[in-house]
């Protein structure tokens, strides 16, 4: 209904309200953009979070995606928090119905400075042998089960989707081990069955309500969960499903089909192998994982459209592996030059599709929303600056296929001619 109505009084283009789930198979209705609840949850911003989230929500984005350690310096499950607050007064108002919204959380981060939790990896080097510094990461079907319901009480409702938030970590741990790589992938893939297992419970118990997914870096992305090319620490998707698959036989009994539903990954006009491929540094991920999963059933979600990872080797004193952590896809004034240059390659590889005067974060947003089988592009609307141009593109058609391919391999070819390091990257 909030889709339907969004689309009937214009604030959503009919081709921005999309279908999560396998074509013919029914599912929920999502639009093309989603509020990732990153940083929202305490501190003194709360209130402008909470109505960021309602205007979102008035816009017609009906997607809301957190993570039980996400904040803003409320702590753990602060996001959480929020999201059951605000979808508490829209629904009292009347803006919303709750059966309307899709509602997603992620685990495998540990309350920081708590015990290890069972299964635990730490995230980084210890900080402190047990102390307040340590993070540590699981997904432990006991810390499962007990972070899946922690969260459907602070969401005040049951999650639509609950997904494993960087399993790779343990790769992580496995790689600082030096250990052999299928050795490591072994015990990683038996490590997603058992947590899957309990996923697959907590759907029949009704705990979810819907079914559960992987939040990774998978192989076609350029850079792992730690920054580094992405290889040892990558999350091979045919295999992550094949998992899914026997999960679910063994909760359910032969023919059972999983619940697996959701691989989300990030998806930039930078960070763009997940839509054109590296086969050149990978050769099994020149498909990239867009068409891989609409191949195995899977809905993507995509993140980060508008903060990707600098490449190494490009202007390191601009736009370095020395510099910021990220590169912010947006309009600041004065302008960098490496912002200026990408948005002048991004509008004139999209032509006559977007207007000569968009900005760069509105460009950013269209082509990671308008990627072939991207389900939702998750952007972070903490402000009401972001909700307006996230309701701006999403008023306006998606760009085609060809365009968003154009202005991938664009970015790639400009990337190169600055002098990026493509070793291991594409």
């Amino acid at each position: 209904k909030l889709l339907r109505l969004a689309v009937e009084r214009g604030a959503l283009h009919a081709r921005n309200a999309r279908v999560l789930g396998p074509p013919g198979g029914g599912g929920f209705h999502v639009s093309a953009l989603g509020f990732g609840a990153y940083r929202v949850g305490g501190g003194d911003k709360e209130a402008a979070h909470l109505a960021a989230l309602r205007s979102s929500m008035r816009a017609g984005v009906n997607v809301i995606d957190t993570s039980s350690h996400y904040s803003a310096g409320g702590g753990h499950g602060a996001s959480e928090k929020l999201i059951a607050q605000a979808i508490t007064d829209a629904v009292g108002a009347g803006e919303v119905e709750r059966e309307g919204l899709v509602l997603c959380t992620k685990l495998g981060h540990a309350v920081v400075g708590a015990p290890a939790p069972p299964g635990a990896v730490p995230i980084g080097p210890p900080q402190t042998q047990g102390g307040a510094g340590d993070v540590w990461h699981s997904i432990h079907p006991e810390f499962v089960d007990a972070e899946v319901r922690a969260s459907r009480e602070r969401l005040g409702t049951p999650p639509d989707f609950v997904l494993l938030h960087n399993p790779e970590y343990f790769l992580s741990a496995q790689l600082q081990r030096r250990v052999p790589i299928a050795e490591a992938w072994d015990e990683m893939y038996e490590r997603l069955a058992a947590a899957f297992v309990a996923l697959e419970g907590l759907v029949d118990e009704g705990v979810i309500s819907s079914g559960y997914g992987v939040s990774g870096n998978f192989l076609s992305c350029y850079f792992s969960t730690t920054g580094r090319g992405n290889l040892y620490e990558a999350l091979a998707l045919d295999r992550v499903v094949d998992v899914a698959a026997a999960a679910a036989k063994k909760v359910r009994g032969e023919g059972a089909a999983h619940r697996l539903r959701i691989a989300q990954l990030p998806l930039n006009v930078i960070e763009s192998g997940a839509v054109i491929g590296r086969g050149g540094a990978v050769p099994e991920a020149a498909e990239g994982d867009c068409s891989l999963a609409a191949r195995l059933g899977v809905s993507v979600f995509a993140n980060r459209p508008l903060n990707a990872l600098p490449l190494p080797g490009v202007s390191s004193g601009d736009w370095g592996r020395n510099g910021p952590t990220h590169l912010r896809l947006r309009d600041a004034k004065p302008m960098g030059a490496v912002e200026s240059l990408l948005r002048r390659v991004v509008s004139e590889a999209a032509g006559a599709e977007v207007a000569p005067d968009t900005s760069l974060q509105r460009l950013a947003l269209r082509v990671a929303m308008s990627a072939p089988e991207v389900s939702c592009c998750l952007n972070g609307m903490r402000g009401e600056a972001y909700v307006a141009d996230a309701a701006q593109v999403l008023s306006e058609a998606p760009l085609s296929a060809e365009a968003v391919a154009a202005v991938m391999r664009s970015v790639r070819m400009a990337s190169e001619e600055l002098g990026c390091e493509t070793r291991g990257l594409w």
